[in-house]
C-alpha cells in the first residue's frame, strides 16, 4: 500500500500478484475495496494494481472539479509512480469509462481492454433504468437504513444471486459502504460521469476490448454494452447471463476464466499519438468538462438531426 501525489489529489494504491500488469479502475463514489474478493483469483497470473479514483475511498477529494481526461491521466501517474510502461485495464461502471479515455488518450500505455459493467456515455447511450438510478439517488435521502440496503441491493445485484448468497451480498455492500465517497466527492464524480461522451471517439481505439456486461444490469442497460463492441474496431462483447451490475462479484470465477483468456494472449501496448493529437491532448484534457459538454452537444444536435431526416 502507498500513496501517490497526482495534480491536485493524493491517490491511494495497492498492489498485489506477479506477472502481466493488470491496472483495476474503480467506479462511481466508491474505492477499491470492491475488488478485495475477486482479487486472489488474478493473483498468479497478473501484477494487480488497484487505487481509489480522486474524491472516493481513501484518496483525496480536490478542491476543483474533475473530469473524464483528468481521472484518466491519473491512472496513468499511477502507472508511472510504479515504474510500468504499460498495463492490461480492467474498468468497472465509472471505472470503464476512464479506461476508455485512458485508452484513447494513451494507447501506448494500454495493452488489453477489459470494460465492465460500463457506457460510452452521450445522449447516444442507453438510459440508465429508473430503478437503478433512483436506488443510487436515494441513498443520499434519510431513508431508514434497511430501507437503503433493499434499493441498493436491487439496483446492483440480479435478484437470484442476492437470494442465494445474502451474506456475500452485505459483505459487498459494506466494502461499499467503507469507502463510499462524500457529497462533494460524489458530486465530483457526477460531473465527470455526465460529461463523458466517447461514442464518435472509440472508432479510433487501438486496444484489443473485451466488453463483459451482466444481462440483467439494471444500473447500466445491455444496450450500452452493444454499442460499445459495436464501435470498437474488434470488440469481443461477453454477455454474463443472469449477472447484475458487477458480474465480477456473482460470478467470480467465469469473470476471471473470461477475462483471463482475453488477456493473457501476448497483447502489446498500442501506438502512441502523434501530430496534432498529441500536442492537443494536454490542452483537451485541462479542459476536460468543457470538451465534454461540447462532445455531448454535438452528438445530441446529430441524433435530432437524423430523427428530423425523412425516410
Amino acid at each position: 500500500m502507498r500513496h501517490v501525489v497526482v495534480p491536485g489529489a493524493r491517490l491511494h494504491v495497492e498492489r498485489t500478484g506477479r506477472g502481466e500488469p493488470l491496472l483495476w479502475i474503480t467506479g462511481f463514489g466508491i474505492g477499491a475495496q470492491i475488488f478485495a474478493p475477486v482479487l486472489p483469483l488474478y493473483a498468479e497470473a497478473f501484477d494487480c494494481v488497484s487505487y481509489d479514483n480522486r474524491g472516493a475511498g481513501r484518496s483525496s477529494v480536490p478542491l476543483r472539479p474533475t473530469s473524464m481526461p483528468e481521472l484518466a491521466a491519473d491512472a496513468v501517474r499511477v502507472l508511472d509512480a510504479l515504474e510500468i510502461e504499460s498495463a492490461h485495464v480492467h474498468g468497472i461502471s465509472m471505472g470503464g469509462m476512464i479506461a476508455q479515455e485512458m485508452a484513447l488518450r494513451f494507447p501506448d500505455r494500454v495493452r488489453g481492454l477489459v470494460l465492465q459493467g460500463t457506457s460510452p456515455g452521450g445522449p447516444r447511450s442507453a438510459v440508465p433504468q429508473v430503478e437503478g438510478l433512483g436506488a443510487l439517488a436515494l441513498q443520499r435521502l434519510p431513508l431508514a437504513r434497511d430501507r437503503k440496503i433493499r434499493l441498493l441491493v436491487r439496483a446492483l445485484f440480479s435478484d437470484e444471486y442476492a437470494r442465494a448468497h445474502p451474506d456475500e451480498v452485505l459483505g459487498h455492500l459494506e466494502r461499499l459502504g467503507a469507502d463510499r465517497a462524500g457529497a462533494r466527492g460524489a458530486l465530483l464524480h457526477v460531473l465527470a460521469s455526465s460529461y463523458h461522451d466517447a461514442v464518435s471517439r472509440l472508432p479510433g481505439l487501438q486496444a484489443p476490448t473485451l466488453v463483459l456486461h451482466g444481462s440483467l444490469d439494471k444500473l447500466v442497460p445491455v444496450g450500452n454494452a452493444k454499442l460499445l463492441a459495436r464501435r470498437i474496431p474488434g470488440g469481443e462483447l461477453a454477455l454474463v447471463q443472469g449477472a447484475g451490475h458487477i458480474p465480477m462479484l456473482e460470478q467470480p470465477e467465469h469473470v476471471r476464466e473470461l477475462i483471463g483468456r482475453f488477456l493473457l494472449a501476448g497483447i502489446a501496448a498500442g501506438r502512441p499519438l502523434s501530430g496534432l493529437a498529441a500536442a492537443t491532448e494536454p490542452l483537451t484534457r485541462a479542459a476536460g468538462l468543457q470538451v465534454g459538454a461540447a462532445r455531448i452537444w454535438r452528438s445530441a444536435w446529430s441524433a435530432a438531426g437524423r430523427a428530423l431526416t425523412p425516410r
